[in-house]
């Protein structure tokens, strides 16, 4: 009776290869989890997008437009002064984030807020008060709401719901193009912000919006988001905002 042909030994390098491979492949998936290549998307600060054209008044009654804060890198931030919880902590944040950058002139921070019929200029003036922002690093927007609501929407691309609106989707604008895609696809997912607690006819009326924070360049682009409740992407940022200063 024939014996079955026996299969021929693999050699032991090439099982060696396949697991020095398989110890590859292993260790590139922990450093991408852990945000450590040169070309994640947290530091790659593409250009996602042009700031639109606006026109906004600050708490200390000048208007102020885009043109203001071109050749200066921004962060910008959407609150309320009636919002009880995010709002404050963000607003914390950004009080750290002027300590931060205390010896860059070039430097602003812009907070917007998305309560404008209620959040008047002299709102605001107490509001920044209780962070102590100094009037020429740290600027308070308020206006006409909808100017407001479109700059968060289509220009910042921030999640916005107010239920006294006429019902529409809180989600990133389909407005087309490459930077609309990009900005889409890295924009973290919605970290929203609220009035607090409420009756029942108060929370058919709370503001709900994104608590990113937004990095923009001196010609106006968008350069990324940062999560407001995640202390190393508020590190992050400050690394990102000195790059983006660098930069020309």
């Amino acid at each position: 009776m024939l014996s079955s042909p026996q299969r021929p030994r693999r050699p032991w390098w090439r099982w060696g290869g396949c697991v020095l491979m398989a110890v590859m492949v292993a260790g590139l998936l922990l450093l991408v989890g852990r945000g450590s290549l040169p070309f994640r998307a947290e530091q790659s600060l593409q250009r996602l997008g042009d700031v639109p054209e606006f026109v906004l008044l600050e708490r200390s009654g000048q208007p102020v437009t885009k043109a203001h804060l071109l050749g200066k890198v921004w962060i910008a931030n959407v609150i309320f002064t009636r919002c009880a919880e995010e709002c404050p902590l963000m607003s914390s944040h950004m009080a750290r984030l002027q300590d931060a950058f205390a010896a860059e002139p070039d430097v602003r921070l812009v907070s917007i807020t998305v309560d404008p019929e209620y959040d008047t200029p002299e709102v605001l003036a107490q509001y920044a008060q209780r962070f102590a922002a100094k009037p020429q690093r740290w600027w308070f927007l308020t206006g006409n709401k909808v100017v407001i609501y479109r700059l968060v929407r289509e220009g910042f691309y921030l999640g916005l719901v107010d239920p006294a609106d006429a019902p529409q989707s809180s989600a990133v604008p389909d407005t087309g193009g490459h930077a609309w895609a990009v900005a889409r696809f890295l924009t973290p997912g919605p970290a929203l912000a609220h009035h607090g607690e409420h009756t029942l006819d108060q929370a058919r009326r709370a503001i709900t919006h994104n608590t990113r924070f937004v990095l923009v360049d001196r010609q106006g682009q968008i350069r990324h988001y940062y999560d407001s409740t995640d202390q190393d992407a508020l590190r992050r940022l400050q690394r990102d905002v000195r790059r983006v200063l660098q930069a020309h």
